[in-house]
């Protein structure tokens, strides 16, 4: 247990922690290693997405990671200050995303962009976009990694 109260880590649902397959939600793979490692390490985890509330809730439920989810914001149009806020609660707060628009957004609330390739957007486009880097694959240490002291500081952010 980490226990730092100024880390968090911010997800995407669609294409970051579950894809759509027939029209059902699936984790990709590594996605329950990643909550579980999170949860382990005491990092809340916060889902943005677009959908609504009651069908994240209903998926999170059926591919049992509801619990693992600190936060779910839905609805959510205007990332930039939505991440903008959680970045005065969470100083450390690190968002992995996987779409162009999420790293663009993501990099315009002043927090610290990770591509997830593991969502169909090539890597090259996210590191494009502003991804400090890009993870092709979801596992226990990522919420760790991707919030770690020495990414803030060499990044010129956070120390």
């Amino acid at each position: 247990m980490y226990d730092d109260p100024n880390r968090a880590v911010v997800l995407g649902w669609s294409g970051t922690l579950v894809q759509y397959h027939r029209g059902r939600a699936r984790l990709v793979p590594g996605a329950d290693d990643a909550l579980l490692g999170a949860r382990l390490a005491s990092i809340p985890v916060i889902v943005l997405t677009e959908q609504p509330l009651r069908e994240v809730a209903a998926q999170a439920r059926r591919l049992r990671v509801a619990d693992r989810l600190s936060i779910v914001i839905p609805g959510s149009r205007d990332r930039v200050t939505e991440l903008a806020r959680l970045r005065v609660e969470y100083p450390r707060l690190a968002f992995v995303g996987s779409t162009e628009e999420e790293i663009v957004a993501a990099r315009r609330a002043g927090v610290l962009a990770f591509g997830f390739s593991g969502g169909g957007c090539a890597g090259r486009l996210l590191r494009a976009a502003g991804a400090e880097s890009v993870l092709s694959k979801m596992d226990r240490s990522l919420a760790l990694r991707v919030t770690e002291q020495r990414l803030f500081t060499a990044s010129g952010d956070v120390g």
